[in-house]
């Protein structure tokens, strides 16, 4: 017989009131949202990225390690809410909050404009070639001396330089 053919015995609670009492925490959404952590009234902050929330708390990620407040608000990047959090874990760069107050509406400060990859490549595009043009019909494609020499100049020293100087 080895160890793996062992199957332990199932542990009874001989208290099965904290079956009764045990509610499952609300189903997190994953998200890589920018937010902040305000803390101090205000005058200090942590920059964190939220990976999963729900209605009753939330993972926080950091990029170095913090001294971590207990109490702090939470802003979020492009959402429209704050909201104040207690810290209830935390392991190596993430924490786990949950909410202790219910979302409070703010002004939002960033606005997210999506638009198809290809888009933005024509109108670059199509940008570029217009300023193109308009160099083009302008003159500015020419050298601007009007002298036409390309030849090196040779300073004072004798050296010949790479170049013209500005």
């Amino acid at each position: 017989m080895t160890m793996s053919d062992v199957n332990p015995a199932p542990q009874q609670n001989a208290d099965n009131k904290d079956d009764e009492d045990f509610t499952p925490r609300e189903r997190r959404a994953r998200v890589y949202k920018k937010g902040k952590m305000v803390f101090q009234n205000g005058l200090r902050s942590i920059p964190c990225v939220v990976r999963n929330i729900s209605g009753g708390g939330a993972m926080l990620e950091f990029d170095q390690p913090y001294i971590l407040p207990k109490d702090f608000e939470l802003y979020i990047d492009l959402e429209d809410y704050e909201v104040s959090c207690e810290r209830r874990w935390e392991t190596g760069l993430k924490c786990g909050v949950m909410f202790t107050s219910e979302r409070r509406h703010v002004p939002q400060k960033r606005y997210q404009t999506l638009s198809p990859s290809d888009a933005v490549l024509q109108s670059g595009f199509d940008a570029f070639h217009a300023d193109q043009h308009a160099a083009d019909a302008d003159g500015e494609s020419e050298d601007p001396s009007g002298s036409g020499d390309a030849s090196e100049t040779v300073p004072s020293g004798g050296k010949p330089s790479f170049g013209r100087r500005r």
